[in-house]
Protein backbone atom coordinates (compact mmCIF):
# COMPACT_ATOMS: atom_id res chain seq x y z
CA UNK A 1 0.00 0.00 0.00
CA UNK A 2 2.82 2.39 0.91
CA UNK A 3 4.59 1.65 -2.38
CA UNK A 4 1.39 2.41 -4.32
CA UNK A 5 1.11 5.76 -2.53
CA UNK A 6 4.74 6.65 -3.34
CA UNK A 7 4.30 5.71 -7.01
CA UNK A 8 1.05 7.68 -7.20
CA UNK A 9 2.68 10.78 -5.70
CA UNK A 10 5.62 10.50 -8.11
CA UNK A 11 3.32 10.25 -11.13
CA UNK A 12 1.28 13.23 -9.91
CA UNK A 13 4.47 15.29 -9.62
CA UNK A 14 5.50 14.38 -13.17
CA UNK A 15 2.10 15.33 -14.58
CA UNK A 16 2.16 18.69 -12.77
CA UNK A 17 5.72 19.42 -13.91
CA UNK A 18 4.82 18.64 -17.53
CA UNK A 19 1.74 20.88 -17.42
CA UNK A 20 3.73 23.94 -16.31
CA UNK A 21 7.03 23.17 -18.01
CA UNK A 22 8.78 25.84 -20.01
CA UNK A 23 10.50 23.19 -22.06
CA UNK A 24 10.77 23.51 -25.80
CA UNK A 25 10.62 19.74 -26.23
CA UNK A 26 8.60 18.88 -29.30
CA UNK A 27 9.20 15.14 -29.12
CA UNK A 28 11.89 15.41 -31.79
CA UNK A 29 9.48 16.31 -34.58
CA UNK A 30 10.88 19.82 -35.10
CA UNK A 31 7.32 21.21 -35.00
CA UNK A 32 6.24 24.00 -32.66
CA UNK A 33 4.04 22.57 -29.88
CA UNK A 34 0.40 23.60 -30.21
CA UNK A 35 -0.93 26.01 -27.59
CA UNK A 36 -4.34 26.83 -28.99
CA UNK A 37 -3.39 30.48 -29.54
CA UNK A 38 -4.94 30.66 -33.00
CA UNK A 39 -8.37 29.84 -31.58
CA UNK A 40 -8.04 31.72 -28.26
CA UNK A 41 -10.59 34.56 -28.41
CA UNK A 42 -9.32 36.15 -25.20
CA UNK A 43 -6.04 37.39 -26.64
CA UNK A 44 -5.27 40.88 -27.89
CA UNK A 45 -3.76 41.19 -31.34
CA UNK A 46 -0.45 42.97 -30.80
CA UNK A 47 -0.04 46.34 -32.48
CA UNK A 48 2.08 49.27 -31.40
CA UNK A 49 -0.33 51.84 -29.97
CA UNK A 50 -2.80 49.29 -28.53
CA UNK A 51 -4.76 50.97 -25.72
CA UNK A 52 -6.65 49.72 -22.68
CA UNK A 53 -8.81 51.61 -20.17
CA UNK A 54 -7.65 51.78 -16.56
CA UNK A 55 -10.48 53.54 -14.75
CA UNK A 56 -10.08 57.25 -15.51
CA UNK A 57 -6.75 56.58 -17.29
CA UNK A 58 -5.80 55.05 -20.60
CA UNK A 59 -2.72 52.87 -20.88
CA UNK A 60 -1.14 52.75 -24.33
CA UNK A 61 1.33 50.04 -25.30
CA UNK A 62 3.63 52.27 -27.34
CA UNK A 63 5.85 49.33 -28.32
CA UNK A 64 7.07 45.94 -27.20
CA UNK A 65 10.53 44.56 -27.82
CA UNK A 66 10.21 42.15 -29.41
CA UNK A 67 6.78 42.87 -30.81
CA UNK A 68 4.62 40.91 -30.42
CA UNK A 69 5.84 39.58 -27.06
CA UNK A 70 7.54 36.19 -27.09
CA UNK A 71 8.35 33.41 -24.66
CA UNK A 72 11.35 34.68 -22.71
CA UNK A 73 12.39 38.20 -21.73
CA UNK A 74 10.50 41.16 -23.20
CA UNK A 75 10.54 44.95 -22.77
CA UNK A 76 7.76 47.49 -23.28
CA UNK A 77 7.18 51.19 -23.41
CA UNK A 78 3.84 52.32 -21.97
CA UNK A 79 2.16 55.71 -22.09
CA UNK A 80 -0.27 56.80 -19.39
CA UNK A 81 -2.96 59.33 -20.34
CA UNK A 82 -5.63 61.04 -18.23
CA UNK A 83 -9.32 61.32 -19.16
CA UNK A 84 -8.55 64.36 -21.37
CA UNK A 85 -5.74 62.52 -23.21
CA UNK A 86 -2.91 64.37 -21.43
CA UNK A 87 0.26 62.50 -20.39
CA UNK A 88 0.44 61.52 -16.72
CA UNK A 89 3.81 61.69 -15.00
CA UNK A 90 4.82 60.63 -11.51
CA UNK A 91 2.24 57.87 -11.13
CA UNK A 92 3.34 54.61 -9.54
CA UNK A 93 3.08 52.05 -12.33
CA UNK A 94 3.43 48.34 -11.61
CA UNK A 95 3.44 45.59 -14.24
CA UNK A 96 2.53 42.03 -13.31
CA UNK A 97 2.61 39.12 -15.78
CA UNK A 98 -0.01 36.49 -14.93
CA UNK A 99 -0.94 33.22 -16.60
CA UNK A 100 -4.67 32.76 -15.85
CA UNK A 101 -4.99 29.21 -17.20
CA UNK A 102 -2.19 28.01 -14.92
CA UNK A 103 -2.85 30.39 -11.98
CA UNK A 104 0.73 31.60 -11.72
CA UNK A 105 2.83 34.62 -12.47
CA UNK A 106 6.41 35.10 -13.53
CA UNK A 107 9.50 34.33 -11.47
CA UNK A 108 10.95 37.69 -12.51
CA UNK A 109 9.54 41.03 -11.36
CA UNK A 110 9.37 43.62 -14.17
CA UNK A 111 11.20 46.90 -13.60
CA UNK A 112 9.28 50.10 -14.40
CA UNK A 113 11.05 53.43 -14.92
CA UNK A 114 9.40 56.78 -15.64
CA UNK A 115 10.73 58.37 -18.84
CA UNK A 116 8.73 61.62 -18.53
CA UNK A 117 6.01 62.83 -20.85
CA UNK A 118 3.67 60.14 -19.52
CA UNK A 119 5.93 57.33 -20.79
CA UNK A 120 7.19 54.42 -18.73
CA UNK A 121 9.86 51.88 -19.66
CA UNK A 122 9.18 48.31 -18.54
CA UNK A 123 12.14 45.92 -18.53
CA UNK A 124 12.40 42.25 -17.57
CA UNK A 125 8.89 41.18 -18.58
CA UNK A 126 9.66 37.46 -18.38
CA UNK A 127 7.06 35.14 -19.92
CA UNK A 128 8.32 31.65 -19.12
CA UNK A 129 6.11 29.46 -21.25
CA UNK A 130 3.67 29.24 -24.13
CA UNK A 131 0.01 30.05 -23.55
CA UNK A 132 -2.15 33.03 -22.59
CA UNK A 133 -0.44 35.74 -20.50
CA UNK A 134 -2.10 38.74 -18.92
CA UNK A 135 0.11 41.80 -18.59
CA UNK A 136 -1.56 43.69 -15.73
CA UNK A 137 -0.67 47.38 -15.51
CA UNK A 138 -1.59 48.91 -12.14
CA UNK A 139 -1.66 52.70 -11.85
CA UNK A 140 -1.55 54.61 -8.57
CA UNK A 141 -1.91 58.38 -9.17
CA UNK A 142 0.83 60.53 -7.57
CA UNK A 143 -1.81 62.53 -5.66
CA UNK A 144 -3.28 59.34 -4.21
CA UNK A 145 -6.64 58.03 -5.18
CA UNK A 146 -7.91 54.68 -6.31
CA UNK A 147 -5.54 52.09 -7.75
CA UNK A 148 -6.62 51.42 -11.33
CA UNK A 149 -5.70 48.58 -13.64
CA UNK A 150 -5.49 47.79 -17.36
CA UNK A 151 -4.85 44.31 -18.71
CA UNK A 152 -3.26 43.37 -22.02
CA UNK A 153 -3.55 39.68 -23.00
CA UNK A 154 -1.13 37.96 -25.33
CA UNK A 155 -1.03 34.32 -26.31
CA UNK A 156 2.43 32.93 -26.95
CA UNK A 157 3.03 29.95 -29.21
CA UNK A 158 5.61 27.25 -28.62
Amino acid sequence: MRRLLVVSMALSSLVFAAACSDSDDDGGSGATPATGCAADGRKDIYAAGLTKPAGTFTVKLVEATPGPPIKGTNAMTLELLDAEGRPVDDATVTVTPWMPDHAHGSAVKPEVTSLGGGRYSVEKVYLAMAGLWEIKVSVQPAAGGVLQEATFQFCLDG
